[in-house]
């Protein structure tokens, strides 16, 4: 029998509802609004109990980190202006996902004047994913300059709170046009765990060889928080002489050093590494490991076919045109057929 499907009114209703629990079924109805029902939850945002909204960031960001083509845009950026920090935080994290370049400014003021530490943190954390399409060339130069600009200025600041110049320097690493390895080598420098970490992200960022001996260093630390980043860091640069160790940390003692060494194996490739990926497969703790080997062993066979391309006699124009066909086969084997590419 199939289940009836709710007017908005009734998703309003059940938002404003503090009697009963806000039935799951229903978040999905919240995505991808049309102009007249961002009104609406606008209107009544303020008399949705609190707990409710704080319970609703959580809810609707696990919906987005399973799904790939879930948006709750709206929603994020109405709960931006929240008067609670909570749900503040968890509207910036619901956005991580979005590429609309009309958020960097409403990021960035959040990064310069919220009262909140944690949130003007999480909004510069917001925008490495931006930073990222810059280091592609793919980000227009005035968003570019503005976040560059605050976050150098954040980062230069001695008197502004660590967490934000950490995520500062953890964002320029993609930068193209800044010189911020001083500060990575002071970041390493520092007998702060959390400072290195930062160090560990923004070095990976870069994806210069440079910080290649500073990644095998911390790939063995004591602490399992450093070596995953290490890991990370190693794949972020492709860092070939980090294979023998990754390969080891596939039997670390942690999960999620297992799982970050298994990412960056599967974007080094080369020789053994599938059978190793293989291996950790079978011995994987639980499904979560399962899933993020699988995920692994899938992005392996993407980045040995570029190898291979790479070593092909093909001019960029070639080798653009096989990759994009290579990605596309990759996602409909992933997702499924739809009924043709373009709809896929």
């Amino acid at each position: 029998m199939n289940q009836q499907i709710p007017d908005f009114e009734q998703v309003l209703q059940a938002l404003l509802d503090e009697s009963k629990p806000f039935p799951p079924q229903y978040l999905y109805y919240l995505g991808d609004l049309e102009p007249k029902q961002v009104a609406q939850v606008r209107e009544i945002w303020g008399q949705v109990p609190l707990q409710r909204r704080r319970a609703l960031m959580k809810d609707l960001e696990t919906i987005t980190d399973n799904d790939l083509t879930a948006s709750f845009k709206d929603i994020g950026i109405i709960a931006l202006a929240d008067p609670d920090a909570a749900v503040r935080f968890g509207a910036i994290r619901l956005l991580w996902v979005e590429d609309d370049y009309a958020l960097i400014p409403r990021f960035l003021e959040i990064a310069r004047n919220d009262h909140d530490i944690d949130v003007r943190a999480n909004a510069v954390g917001a925008l490495g994913s931006f930073m990222y399409f810059a280091a592609l060339e793919e980000l227009p130069w005035r968003y570019t300059n503005d976040i560059e600009t605050t976050l150098m200025g954040f980062l230069q600041n001695e008197a502004e709170a660590d967490i934000v110049r950490r995520q500062a320097l953890e964002v320029l690493g993609y930068s193209l046009n800044l010189d911020i390895d001083p500060w990575i080598e002071e970041a390493f420098a520092s007998p702060d765990e959390a400072w290195q970490s930062s160090a560990l992200f923004a070095a990976g960022r870069t994806a210069h060889a440079r910080w290649g001996e500073k990644a095998l260093a911390y790939l063995h630390h004591t602490s399992p928080r450093l070596r995953a980043d290490a890991a990370r860091a190693a794949g972020e640069m492709m860092l070939t002489a980090a294979t023998g160790d990754l390969i080891e940390l596939l039997e670390d003692v942690e999960a999620e050093v297992r799982m970050t060494a298994a990412w960056a194996l599967s974007e080094i490739g080369g020789e053994g590494v599938a059978e190793a990926l293989e291996g950790a497969l079978e011995n994987a703790a639980d499904e979560e490991e399962e899933t993020a080997y699988e995920e692994a062993l899938a992005n392996l066979a993407v980045t040995d076919q570029i190898e291979e391309m790479m070593l092909m006699d093909l001019d960029p124009e070639d080798l653009d045109e096989m990759i994009r066909e290579m990605d596309m086969d990759e996602f409909l084997e992933v997702f499924g057929d739809g009924e043709d590419e373009e709809e896929a």
